[in-house]
């Protein structure tokens, strides 16, 4: 068996599940591939995107797509990714893992949408994993919700979930059928609403981080950190090098910048709407779909 892991990992949670996958897998001694686009700009803006994704992406029995969980979806760099994923057949195989991290309130409808759109290009998602993970937004507030997570828990989760995939992947795979129904675990109002109301929708008219360029010391850690490369530097000055619009709201910037010379207004909505990081959180936070 041959594995390919993709991942989208903008504060290093959802990499860091790749990892431990890979490793887990290596344990087996399956060959595993991990491909990281996060700052990758091969993926991130290109239109060659197809392109890159045909000359990377190596021979594979399964492919597992991760990344954070933003306002009940999946990031959309993702599911944008999945759109461009060659066609299922030859050296690229028919079965598929989606698998999210985020911060305990809710997982919502993203692994839903992760298997519909994989069902698109062909592949059938023969389990997903949601995994707990600390949420950025909170490091300021009062709590820090899923503070050092994902932890020991969450590597058993992973555990289980590789050792089915062994399982499931050891007869005919044109026989496997497709799990992407026991993904629709999210009440139906919720599924309703987040079906009904993109990521775009939910964060567009919060997206105004800005520089303030008297506090700026050019230390340039927002360039480095930030996973969809807002930032960089010319002229002697530190600027913001895209459209808003570009940017996913994760805070690395804001959390790095060690002189506050960054304005991100939206960690007050989220102290808000998070309850100070005090919310109420999924009840089963680390999962495998379907259940054994």
């Amino acid at each position: 068996m041959k594995i390919s892991i993709i991942v989208f990992s903008p504060s290093g949670h959802t990499l860091k599940v790749s990892q431990l996958f890979k490793q887990e897998f290596e344990k087996k001694d399956i060959k595993v591939q991990l491909i990281n686009i996060t700052k990758n700009q091969n993926y991130l803006y290109s239109n060659n995107m197809k392109q890159y994704l045909e000359e990377e992406l190596e021979e594979h029995d399964v492919i597992l797509i991760g990344g954070p969980v933003y306002a009940g979806h999946v990031e959309k760099s993702i599911l944008r990714l999945i759109e461009q994923l060659p066609e299922a057949g030859g050296k690229h195989g028919c079965l598929a893992v989606p698998f999210v991290t985020y911060g305990g309130v809710h997982s919502s409808i993203a692994l839903e949408e992760m298997g519909r759109y994989l069902k698109r290009k062909n592949r059938k998602s023969i389990l997903s994993v949601k995994i707990a993970a600390e949420h950025t937004l909170t490091k300021t507030l009062s709590n820090v919700i899923n503070e050092k997570k994902p932890g020991q828990f969450e590597e058993k989760i992973i555990a289980d979930a590789v050792e089915r995939i062994a399982k499931i992947t050891g007869g005919d795979y044109e026989k496997i059928k497709d799990e992407s129904k026991s993904f629709l675990y999210s009440g139906l109002p919720e599924r309703i609403l987040f079906n009904a109301f993109s990521q775009e929708f939910f964060h567009k008219k919060f997206k105004e981080v800005s520089i303030d360029t008297q506090k700026c010391i050019k230390c340039k850690k927002c360039i480095s950190v930030c996973p969809v490369n807002m930032f960089d530097y010319s002229d002697d000055i530190v600027k913001m090098v895209l459209d808003k619009k570009e940017c996913i709201l994760c805070a690395e910037c804001y959390h790095k910048c060690p002189v506050n010379a960054i304005n991100y207004p939206y960690i007050e909505v989220a102290r808000k709407r998070l309850k100070d990081g005090y919310i109420e959180l999924e009840k089963e936070q680390s999962a495998i779909y379907p259940k054994e």
